[in-house]
């Protein structure tokens, strides 16, 4: 089974939900607000409106905050600039809202199709919404059909467990680890950094073919801070999964083969690596990138009750591929115990930080 016929972001708006519980991606949609409008600035004012239409794609969009807030943000920053422009015509907005087939488009079109802004004064339709299935690392939308693309927490997700963590013989080469660590081999970062290379050079590929000479893009990465050996990096939110892991295999509840046989498809890049794949692509320029570090519900002080609400994040965006490979009987002791060592990685005094990068893009 292919990594794209499961893995999804968990659905509903349940306690587990990612509609619930993705508050750092709507953390960064909200650092991330002052680029939107500049990306919606430089497009009316590079492109203008001969078509009377303005084209916006949200890639791995997800359900729940991050697009509802997207969708606004679009619809209020072009009425706004059109205006700015002297141009009393506001072009009919089209967005594509763009995931995996396994996201639940069904919820998140009820909750988009409620939104008052999507009309004009005139009740007459302002925004048309469309569902777009498939992977954004493949070609997605016509030719010079796009004005202004957003991945919001997309793209470290890789299209497949990198080539490369196993020996001729069949032997895993990050054993005990389901991502990069301090104890693993060099040529698993290698590995990892040269699926993210394949991955990312694909989609700007693909993107540069959909959007319009001087269009924007807008991306938001969950990364690190720096350059540094990213075998002493590792995300602590896959560092504590890990722990959780191990406590179910010392207890003889899990084989330590299902744990050496798991790879989380993800990599978290830095500026530099992205600003060198841009580079060598040249579809694209980038207008501005920066890096920011925000806190995992950092405003919860009661370290158990953060323990908690971190763990229902995590869950959130991990237990697809957690259920899929280790099973529905270990599902909740996994998350359990994740609960648990976060709580004593807090009283220790760790800070739980995440890095977030945002790229914008202009088309060549």
């Amino acid at each position: 089974m292919k990594l794209q016929d499961f893995l999804h972001m968990n659905e509903g708006d349940g306690e587990f939900s990612y509609s619930q519980n993705s508050c750092i991606q709507k953390g960064a949609s909200l650092m991330s607000q002052p680029m939107v409008e500049r990306a919606i600035e430089g497009v009316l004012s590079d492109i203008g409106m001969a078509k009377k239409d303005f084209r916006v794609a949200d890639l791995g969009c997800g359900v729940g905050p991050v697009p509802l807030g997207l969708l606004t943000m679009v619809i209020q920053y072009v009425e706004r600039k059109c205006k700015e422009f002297d141009d009393d015509i506001v072009p009919d907005i089209l967005v594509y809202f763009n995931d995996l087939p396994s996201n639940d488009f069904n919820f998140l079109l009820r909750n988009l199709f409620n939104l008052e802004v999507l009309k004009r004064k005139d009740g007459k339709a302002l925004c048309f919404l469309m569902a777009t299935p498939g992977s954004y690392y493949a070609r997605l939308f016509p030719a010079n059909s796009l004005h202004f693309v957003h991945a919001n927490y997309s793209l470290h997700w890789l299209s497949q467990t990198p080539e490369g963590l196993y020996s001729a013989e069949g032997v895993t080469l990050n054993k005990g680890n389901i991502y990069i660590s301090e104890t693993s081999p060099e040529n698993v970062a290698k590995a990892y950094f040269s699926q993210f290379q394949q991955d990312f050079t694909k989609f700007l590929n693909n993107r540069s073919k959909e959007v319009l000479s001087n269009g924007r893009m807008l991306l938001t990465f969950r990364g690190r801070d720096s350059l540094s050996n990213v075998t002493k990096w590792q995300p602590w939110e896959l560092k504590i999964l890990t722990q959780s892991i191990t406590t179910l295999i010392s207890q003889g509840l899990l084989k330590e083969e299902k744990l050496d046989a798991f790879n989380f498809p993800y990599y978290g890049p830095c500026e530099e690596e992205i600003q060198y794949i841009v580079k060598a692509d040249g579809s694209f320029e980038i207008e501005n990138i920066n890096t920011v570090t925000q806190q995992v519900h950092g405003e919860i002080k009661n370290d158990l009750e953060r323990a908690k609400a971190i763990s229902k994040f995590v869950r959130s965006f991990s237990e697809s591929l957690i259920l899929s490979h280790f099973g529905e009987d270990v599902l909740d002791l996994i998350y359990h115990n994740f609960t648990k060592l976060t709580n004593e990685h807090l009283a220790n005094g760790e800070l739980l930080e995440h890095s977030t990068i945002i790229v914008l893009l202009k088309k060549v």
